[in-house]
């Protein structure tokens, strides 16, 4: 049949009004309240294709489950499962929906950062694969997925108080304040804060810093011990947003100073160019080193104890001395500069005490039920 033009004109005209008036007004909705989740749900790219710019890229491969696991599991193991995921809401959360979210850093180098393909590495995102291993048994759940979400450290609590993520796996300082929003697992490691500074600078310590220009990242530790000593020390303080930031800072010449845990430090150095252009210098700005720890959800007790006890199976085996060489005495992207970091006697000290957790005056191991101790007496940074 034919239909005259002028038919045709005024009936598109017609429908691309009804466009304007719904449709489109809806689509822009809904790509709104996408865009307002995006912002705190990481992307699933299709296996094999890159992820969203700018949002986590997902792991799409499980961690292996052993035959022995899977034979054991396959009993009369429902009543027990339930009974671990009723006492622990992380983990019923994490069984609904089938995947755990695990926190990183950046460029935390050498316990949380990204390599040249964008993919998480570093001592404590290693420490936390192991613990997802731990808790795929546990849970009977040998398909439980990763999915990685990068944080920084001003949302690191926020995030695990909202559960964004289950497991921030980044070096975190235990601290009283930072109890208030989350709970912590046992230390594995233990740091102090000092100045780098460039070669040349005249810089021996904070109190060579009057007039000068100090960075330090927003939200720290470090961040706390230099504004204590500001007023008496007379330097300008440059805040940064995260550690590559900070670094930044130093490297242009902006800044003369950075404060920052000692490892971390040595991290960063070795992410530069020119490593021996820097030099750490001047005694730790506290008395007691930093401990770090895993940031976990507050008031989860039976999830802090099992992540406890997968910590505390590493630090019985060699698997702590395995890290430490495998992140802390390596290459490092982007240079391939090599850290040559050994683990201090207060960091041997922890795993030494790691080690004992759970284990009995008789020296035999068992389940710790629910404790929530180790934490709350780690000395503060």
């Amino acid at each position: 049949m034919f239909l005259p033009p002028c038919w045709l004109s005024s009936s598109a005209a017609r429908v691309a009004g009804i466009l304007r008036s719904f449709l489109y007004p809806f689509l822009r909705w809904v790509l709104t309240a996408a865009a307002g989740l995006a912002l705190v749900i990481p992307a699933v790219a299709p296996a094999g294709e890159p992820p969203v710019p700018g949002l986590p890229r997902v792991s799409t491969a499980a961690i292996p489950w052993s035959i022995a696991d899977s034979a054991a599991a396959s009993g009369d193991g429902t009543a027990v499962l339930a009974e671990i995921t009723e006492a622990s809401p992380t983990m019923a959360r994490i069984r609904e929906r089938g995947r755990i979210v695990l926190g990183y850093r950046q460029t935390a180098v050498p316990f949380s950062y990204v390599d040249a393909q964008d993919q998480p590495m570093g001592l404590a995102w290693a420490l936390c694969q192991r613990v997802v291993q731990a808790l795929q048994r546990e849970m009977a759940m040998p398909d439980l997925r990763i999915t990685p979400v990068r944080v920084i450290e001003q949302m690191r609590g926020p995030l695990i108080k909202g559960d964004a993520i289950d497991i921030d796996c980044a070096p975190s300082t235990v601290t009283a304040t930072r109890e208030r929003q989350v709970a912590f697992s046992l230390p594995y490691y233990a740091a102090n804060v000092r100045l780098m500074v460039r070669q040349g600078a005249g810089i021996r310590s904070i109190d060579d810093m009057r007039g000068l220009r100090l960075a330090v990242v927003q939200g720290t530790t470090a961040e706390r011990l230099v504004r204590a000593r500001h007023a008496r020390a007379g330097f300008q303080l440059l805040m940064a947003r995260d550690y590559d930031d900070a670094f930044r800072m130093l490297r242009e010449h902006r800044a003369q100073a950075l404060a920052l845990d000692d490892v971390l430090l040595e991290g960063l150095r070795a992410t530069s160019k020119s490593p021996d252009a820097f030099r750490i210098v001047g005694p730790p700005l506290a008395t007691q080193p930093e401990h770090y720890a895993l940031a976990l959800p507050k008031d989860d007790p039976a999830f802090k104890t099992r992540v406890d006890a997968a910590l505390a199976d590493i630090f019985r085996s060699d698997g702590m001395r395995q890290l430490q060489r495998e992140s802390l005495q390596t290459a490092v992207p982007p240079f391939g500069h090599v850290l040559r970091v050994v683990p201090s006697p207060d960091v041997l000290a922890i795993w030494e005490a790691g080690a004992r957790y759970g284990v009995s005056a008789d020296g035999i191991t068992h389940a710790p039920e629910h404790d929530t101790s180790a934490a709350s007496s780690s000395p503060r940074g």
